[in-house]
């Protein structure tokens, strides 16, 4: 089963899948960093998600984690209105993003409860409880100091906690200089294996052909996610990338996504992308470029209904 905010559905309810987009995110913390980082006006999110619906999606993974300006109760009403599944994230993000800091002071195992119990039992966003809305996934921000920085440090412990205790899988933000292959060997150690852990972001801070296929070969998802991130990678970049790793046989591991913002959404104001931008101009792209129909449903559907089955 997938859990969603909705309700748990099989994998083959999924559907095509972007497993890391933003649909909604309070004006807090992380607008301040990025003002680019805010999308919270309903008719607008709903207007992306039904031209998201109408282009052939049906289900995100809404990648803002716990005390972080998520906003479960919105996700749900969302969802509902529109027909498309989302799945919410428990975990944690960059400290600068956190609306809610309190969370640093708490104690390793406490953090862990917290995370499961947004797994199992309900989401607790703020002081607010919805006890027929659960996350689906795990998330945790890898900086470059993680591992040395004592909050960081705690944070991933109760990511892993919480993975091990209710078999969620965990996505990972990455960023430039983080070692990946040793993030993913530290996992292991925990008894997280590859498989559970959905690496996003590598293709703009690790433009590495040869370092993605050693990642690969681990046997984690890579979720491709600057798709017309123009101001990180280029179509083309982008394209050349996916081309190797179809050609190395890895389309079984790779999801593709937008990682959207306000600045990437039509209904918010974007001139020339939403969320439908995979399905109505990137998709075509791939099929010119030679993928053929059963690599795009291992990359847009069979790909994200496997890493998100765990139930």
């Amino acid at each position: 089963m997938i859990r969603t905010v909705w309700k748990d559905i099989l994998p083959e309810e999924a559907g095509h899948a972007q497993c890391h987009e933003h649909i909604w995110l309070e004006k807090g913390a992380s607008y301040h960093v990025n003002p680019a980082l805010c999308m919270n006006d309903r008719k607008k999110s709903l207007k992306e998600l039904n031209d998201y619906h109408q282009a052939g999606g049906r289900l995100i993974v809404d990648a803002q984690p716990t005390g972080c300006g998520r906003n479960a109760s919105m996700l749900s009403a969302l969802s509902r209105e529109s027909n498309v599944f989302i799945v919410a994230a428990a975990g944690f993000h960059k400290k600068e993003f956190f609306d809610n800091p309190v969370l640093f002071s708490w104690p390793e195992e406490a953090l862990a409860r917290l995370y499961a119990k947004e797994i199992n039992t309900c989401i607790t966003d703020l002081a607010q409880e919805s006890s027929f809305c659960r996350a689906g996934i795990l998330k945790a921000a890898a900086e470059k100091n993680w591992q040395t920085d004592p909050v960081y440090h705690k944070l991933f412990e109760a990511v892993a906690q919480a993975a091990g205790q209710t078999g969620a899988p965990v996505m990972i933000h990455t960023e430039k200089g983080s070692d990946v292959l040793e993030l993913i060997h530290w996992f292991q150690e925990r008894d997280i294996p590859p498989e559970k852990l959905l690496i996003c972001h590598l293709d703009r801070t690790h433009y590495d052909i040869d370092y993605h296929k050693k990642v690969l070969s681990t046997g984690c998802y890579l979720c491709y996610d600057s798709i017309h991130r123009l101001k990180y990678v280029s179509e083309a970049e982008e394209m050349k990338l996916l081309l190797a790793m179809k050609e190395s046989g890895f389309t079984g591991q790779i999801v593709l996504s937008l990682d959207t913002t306000n600045q990437r959404l039509r209904s918010y104001g974007a001139e020339d992308m939403g969320l439908d931008y995979i399905l109505k101009f990137f998709i075509p792209q791939l099929k010119e470029q030679g993928f053929t129909d059963r690599e795009i449903r291992q990359m847009c559907t069979a790909n994200a209904a496997k890493i998100l089955d765990f139930v």
